[in-house]
């Protein structure tokens, strides 16, 4: 079970850790018309663009507190920050900020974001709402191995919807922290069950899974590069 502290100031050194931020997209603290100034001008463009305003403040909101918390571990100013994009989209600090070798994931569903910081490697994350709703069984049959949905029709069907979402995520965070996207293969994990808890777990060369439980109704799993590290969870706050 992760622990979520509030964020804390000045943001402890990453020390080979990783730190993961959860980032309340519907914070009714947050001054959405001062924050629009923070964000880049491609990102102001594309706010723009969502046909609902909850969508377009919970957009400014993950990537204004995106660029805050970087701000913060490359001790720069929040709006000056640049980012470049790898081969297939994945975003990364751009020169001089690259300076600082830490790496950084932004992932975000409904009500929540999740940022990823690591600097002894690439990182991935990913964090999805839990709709009581969703045909997983179909998504599943298209996107996950024989073998994965052998194991999770073999679930009692009580587990089987937080059994997708969990092994739905560890996929994601792994093409994240890969930075192959949907271009590449999904990594199979193991599904099994424990008592009354599903856990996903994998064996990819390189690579280390990490479950996340930020809040209730939510799956999310972390990805970091080489080996298993210390993970210290973080609630950001726009008046933070």
């Amino acid at each position: 079970m992760n622990r979520w502290s509030t964020g804390p100031d000045p943001i402890p050194p990453l020390a080979g850790n990783a730190h993961v931020w959860a980032v309340e997209l519907d914070d009714s603290g947050f001054d959405g018309f001062e924050w629009h100034g923070r964000i880049s001008p491609k990102e102001q463009a594309r706010a723009v663009r969502f046909k609902f305003d909850k969508d377009q403040r919970r957009y400014i909101i993950a990537h204004a507190a995106l660029r805050d918390i970087m701000a913060a571990y490359t001790n720069a100013e929040a709006a000056s920050l640049q980012f470049n994009n790898g081969p297939n989209g994945k975003p990364k600090l751009a020169p001089p900020f690259d300076a600082s070798g830490i790496e950084f994931n932004l992932s975000h569903s409904h009500e929540l974001a999740l940022v990823a910081v690591n600097q002894t490697g690439e990182v991935g994350v990913d964090i999805e709402f839990a709709k009581p709703d969703f045909d997983f069984l179909e998504v599943a049959n298209r996107f996950f191995t024989k073998r994965e949905v052998a194991a999770l029709r073999a679930l009692p069907s009580v587990f089987q919807s937080q059994a997708f979402y969990k092994c739905w995520t560890s996929k994601e965070a792994f093409l994240k922290a890969k930075g192959t996207g949907l271009s590449g293969e999904l990594d199979e994990v193991k599904i099994t069950l424990s008592g009354e808890h599903v856990q996903i777990k994998a064996n990819v060369a390189g690579w280390s899974l990490a479950e996340l439980e930020p809040t209730e109704g939510y799956e999310a799993a972390l990805v970091t590069e080489c080996r298993p590290m210390e993970i210290s969870c973080f609630r950001w706050k726009a008046a933070w």
